[in-house]
């Protein structure tokens, strides 16, 4: 019998160490795709840079996709059901990842800003498998109150969301507002430009904007406009409007820039190949076979002395060791070029060379002097902690 023909997308953490127990395997460019190199592929596994449309896969042999990532605006699910082809993607893969880098987001602005976010009220748009962990993270470690908005959960009429409230009554109400939704192109949910137009002046003065959900979602230029103008007083952007390209003024302008990395914490990237692997053993019959090894943190234990110091300080520390939002933002911001596919070109680089990074739950710390208060924070992160004899 003929061994399957498998293509991956090059960037799908573990891809090489899984894949090829199905078949004959190969790492491809998932940006660069062509039907060409689809001639006798059988199955695909691929990240949001490929478009999955009719137009890629009529014709081909193939006949099952998998999509290793949490969105999914990139596939064309009509055509691909219409084709016959099966499809996976992987949702919530990556939802902590984002998470922990939110939080290093607020961490880094606040100490920027010389503030505590205790207390501050934190608008999350988009309280899914990521909206929901930044709100736990948001209330039990950094002490900040939460308002949130999601319609359609709201409209489902799920009670964890009877308190929520609309995107116009949220603005002018938070401090700092975190955008975790879909990529929605139409329809009475639609999010593309969902943070544009006149509707988005209601935003309180001075308020932080992060979006680490899809680049449309916002108006690029116009986050631009809000940070000259101080309309808005930090944004942390990790997702642009026309990715892999991006806009220069607002790179230079917002306080944290980075290349959509948020989700690229080793178990986000790495849970993703895997539910698309699984879920291609359960379409093939065949034993997935036992789940690779995680690397070590780049930092595995940290010990920190708590003595003098305050919640905010030791929380930086701790949260920096295992996820540096600023080194990312200085990597991007060297790799700039004023030529727009070099630009491009780096952008993609920057992510595909992304440096190791694991969830706090993987860096171990031993705490000199800790309240329980500060324990209890770190606890909440997911950092496992101990108290040490000084």
């Amino acid at each position: 019998m003929k061994p399957l023909t498998i293509l991956y997308d090059r960037n799908m953490e573990l891809g090489a160490k899984l894949f090829p127990r199905l078949g004959k395997a190969r790492a491809v460019d998932g940006r660069r795709l062509t039907r060409d190199d689809l001639a006798d592929c059988d199955l695909l596994f691929v990240r949001s840079t490929c478009r999955l449309t009719r137009a890629l896969l009529e014709g081909t042999p193939v006949r099952f996709v998998g999509s290793g990532v949490a969105g999914s605006d990139h596939i064309d699910f009509p055509a691909l059901r219409d084709l016959g082809i099966r499809v996976e993607t992987a949702p919530g893969c990556n939802a902590e990842s984002v998470a922990d880098y939110v939080v290093a987001a607020l961490l880094a602005i606040g100490e920027r800003q010389g503030r505590d976010w205790a207390g501050a009220t934190l608008g999350i748009v988009g309280v899914g498998h990521v909206g929901s962990i930044v709100k736990r993270f948001a209330e039990e470690a950094l002490g900040m109150k939460t308002l949130c908005c999601d319609p359609p959960r709201k409209d489902d009429g799920d009670f964890r969301a009877r308190d929520f409230l609309p995107f116009e009554a949220l603005l002018p109400q938070v401090d700092v507002l975190t955008l975790h939704t879909p990529l929605n192109e139409d329809g009475p949910y639609r999010t593309r430009g969902l943070f544009a137009g006149p509707a988005v002046r209601a935003l309180k003065p001075g308020a932080v904007l992060l979006n680490f959900a899809r680049g449309p979602i916002c108006d690029d230029a116009l986050v631009a406009t809000m940070l000259g103008a101080g309309l808005l007083s930090d944004a942390a952007i990790d997702c642009w409007e026309g990715e892999p390209d991006y806009p220069a003024e607002l790179a230079s302008l917002a306080a944290l820039a980075t290349p959509h990395v948020a989700g690229h914490a080793f178990e986000g990237r790495a849970n993703g190949t895997l539910a698309v692997y699984q879920a291609a053993c359960g379409f093939l019959g065949v034993d997935p076979g036992p789940v690779p090894r995680f690397p070590r943190a780049p930092v595995p234990a940290l010990t920190i002395d708590c003595a003098g110091r305050t919640d905010a300080q030791i929380l930086r520390e701790a949260v920096r060791a295992a996820c540096d939002i600023e080194a990312d933002t200085a990597r991007f911001r060297a790799a700039y070029s004023p030529d727009e596919t070099e630009r491009r070109a780096r952008f993609d680089a920057l992510r595909r060379d992304y440096p190791l990074r694991r969830l706090f739950p993987a860096t171990k710390l031993a705490l000199l002097h800790p309240t329980p208060a500060i324990r209890a924070k770190l606890t909440a992160l997911g950092f496992p902690t101990t108290a040490k004899r000084g």
